[in-house]
């Protein structure tokens, strides 16, 4: 018999996120530390929409706690529940797996997986329904998009019990973060109705927010923004990389004083050692990297040992492959590939979302046993390409000037349309002089350019938006 459509989400709704690869549930005395009356409550009151999520939340801390081993087991067991899902139920992997004469059951072990085919945002743009679950209802299925760097946005589906707040609340309490405590927001989806703002109060009661629009800084919004900061008093900061350095610029400049929070926690872009440097002196507090997509929300983030993102095994799967789609050694960059393994409505299985990125070898003091992956610099099509085919790649232009974190407030690379490449610095007021600094990043650029295109560096007085970000790698 069918199952149902109610039937299928209840089986992969977020209570099956807390199972080990045996299918037991792995109980909240696992793992370390006591959760707070306060946010019980909180958890037990979303879990009336989103059901199991106090006990998911319970059972991400325990599985942080053990050891790779047992990691890498609940990560490939789940990993097989999703294939044989999406063969049986999923247009686009039934086909494909046909075409190809692969079967989920070929699939045995771990090191098989490479078999699976990789799925590209050609994939996506052009088969969106087909990657729709025929055991769910397509009305059921949240569309979102993102950008991409061709400028024509990608359609991504997902069901509605997806992990990502459970991750959120996990990362949270890395930070000594409750569900409940006060948060300043900059960053697009602002409640505007009074129906959306009164849903979002009783949803996270008591917790109270304030928001500032990234598309309407300004002096007065930012003043305004930070009087009801110092009313609210914010436990976290939480915005796009672009909107928090503008903001971190504002309160430098101004001479502000900003009410200290316990984090700042930085999104949506590639976040450079001198917009830290400039954030942590601007609010006063610690930043904490993330790492996510459109596609999938939550991936990776610190804790404050910050010598890595932690990503969230138990419920992606990344892999990073060379060029000939072999896993790369750790500290090696490669192409980042991702496999959501907690949805279900829309399976993304071995997707190619154009990030490169590396593993650490380094294990986390803190006690967190989730793997470590290095921030993630930027995109493949980030990179510059030279006549000769050499790539300036976005994990080494985005740390051109981190020895100069006192003396550059801002860049941006450019390469124009005839190929010539136009670096723009801001400098910092007591900066060490531009020819200095101009000298060590020509020599640096030089070195891998070797003259085959022309290269200016010059000092600006502001960085342009091309487009809705002023990106740090910009090509016409």
């Amino acid at each position: 018999m069918s199952k149902t459509s109610k039937q299928i989400v209840q089986e992969f709704s977020l209570r099956n996120i807390g199972k080990n690869s045996y299918g037991e549930q792995l109980r909240a005395n696992n793992y370390k530390g006591a959760m707070n009356f306060a946010t019980y409550v909180c958890l037990l009151r979303y879990s009336i929409v989103k059901k199991g999520a106090l006990t998911a939340y319970k059972n991400a801390m325990a599985r942080q706690q053990l050891p790779a081993s047992k990691l890498h087991e609940i990560t490939w067991e789940k990993t097989l529940r999703l294939l044989e899902y999406a063969y049986d139920n999923v247009p686009w992997y039934t086909k494909r797996f046909k075409t190809i004469g692969l079967h989920p059951k070929d699939i045995a072990r771990p090191e098989h997986f490479n078999q699976v085919p990789i799925v590209t945002r050609d994939d996506l743009m052009n088969n969106f329904d087909h990657f729709i679950s025929t055991k769910v209802n397509p009305l059921s299925v949240k569309v979102s998009y993102t950008r991409g760097s061709s400028g024509e946005p990608l359609k991504v589906g997902m069901g509605k019990f997806g992990s990502g707040q459970i991750r959120k609340w996990q990362m949270y309490s890395w930070w000594g973060l409750n569900p409940w405590d006060n948060v300043a927001l900059l960053q697009r989806g602002v409640p505007r109705t009074g129906w959306e703002k009164f849903i979002f109060n009783v949803m996270g009661w008591p917790k109270k927010a304030i928001w500032l629009d990234p598309n309407q800084i300004n002096g007065k919004g930012i003043q305004d923004f930070i009087k009801k900061c110092g009313r609210i008093r914010p436990k976290l900061i939480h915005g796009d990389v672009g909107a928090l350095d503008a903001v971190a610029d504002f309160i430098i400049d101004n001479n502000l004083k900003f009410p200290p929070p316990k984090v700042i926690w930085a999104t949506g872009a590639a976040l450079t050692r001198s917009q830290e440097d400039k954030m942590n002196a601007a609010f006063g507090a610690p930043v904490c990297g993330h790492y996510g997509c459109s596609e999938i929300n939550f991936v990776a983030a610190e804790c404050p040992s910050k010598i890595g993102l932690h990503v969230f095994s138990d419920s992606v799967n990344l892999e990073i492959l060379d060029e000939f789609d072999m896993p790369v050694k750790k500290g090696n960059y490669g192409r980042i590939i991702l496999t959501n393994l907690d949805e279900y409505h829309f399976p993304l299985i071995r997707y190619e979302n154009g990030d490169i990125g590396r593993w650490l070898p380094a294990r986390c003091k803190s006690g967190i046993g989730l793997p470590l992956l290095d921030r993630v610099k930027g995109r493949i099509s980030d990179g510059i390409v030279l006549p000769d085919g050499t790539v300036l790649a976005s994990e080494f232009l985005t740390t051109l000037f981190d020895d100069f974190t006192d003396s550059v407030k801002q860049f941006q690379i450019l390469q124009r349309k005839s190929g010539s490449i136009l670096v723009n610095i801001v400098l910092k007021e007591n900066h060490i002089g531009m020819e200095k600094i101009e000298a060590i990043a020509r020599h640096r650029l030089q070195r891998r350019i070797k003259n085959q295109v022309r290269l200016l560096i010059r000092n600006v007085g502001g960085i342009k938006s091309y487009g809705e970000r002023a990106g740090f790698i910009v090509k016409e």
